[in-house]
């Protein structure tokens, strides 16, 4: 693929789907700082991605297998980066930012307390994505798909009353 053929389908391919890419990065990181790294990092390997992407599946399908497993990258990296940071630190200090709406920041914390394979999960279900379409970009059976997006409701319905 040429350079200015690799620059169209990138640009075409975030300004399309720019909503995914927000989607995974505020699941991912609370901090508008942190999901603003997290964003470039996920576009720099979409764009690496560009060329290896072959039409076998959905470009939306593309895009959320290397968000999420990007994101689930920056995370880790993040966690080991942050306990060799509170070692030096006394006590670290964590301002949150004011949500933009309440109700929406409640649902996104619970999200983030999800473990990295059920944020994946209802993350690509809340996007329409189907068991089948799921079960493929994980690595999963579309059986359990369907056995774990149940569990994940019932503990997000749960959660989220108790607030």
């Amino acid at each position: 693929m040429s350079p200015p053929d690799q620059h169209d389908t990138f640009q075409d391919w975030i300004t399309a789907h720019a909503g995914i890419l927000h989607k995974v990065a505020r699941s991912y990181c609370e901090r508008p700082a942190d999901r603003e790294d997290l964003l470039q990092e996920i576009q720099l390997a979409i764009w690496h991605a560009i060329p290896a992407f072959q039409g076998g599946s959905r470009v939306s399908s593309y895009l959320y297998r290397i968000a999420l497993n990007r994101a689930i990258s920056w995370v880790r990296r993040e966690s080991s980066q942050r306990r060799r940071h509170e070692k030096l630190a006394a006590e670290p200090v964590h301002v949150a930012p004011e949500p933009e709406d309440p109700r929406l920041a409640l649902i996104y914390a619970e999200i983030r307390r999800l473990n990295k394979i059920e944020r994946a999960l209802i993350l690509l279900q809340l996007d329409g994505f189907s068991y089948d379409e799921i079960a493929t970009a994980l690595g999963l059976t579309a059986t359990n798909v369907g056995a774990r997006l149940t569990r994940i409701r019932q503990k997000l319905a749960t959660n989220l009353k108790d607030q």
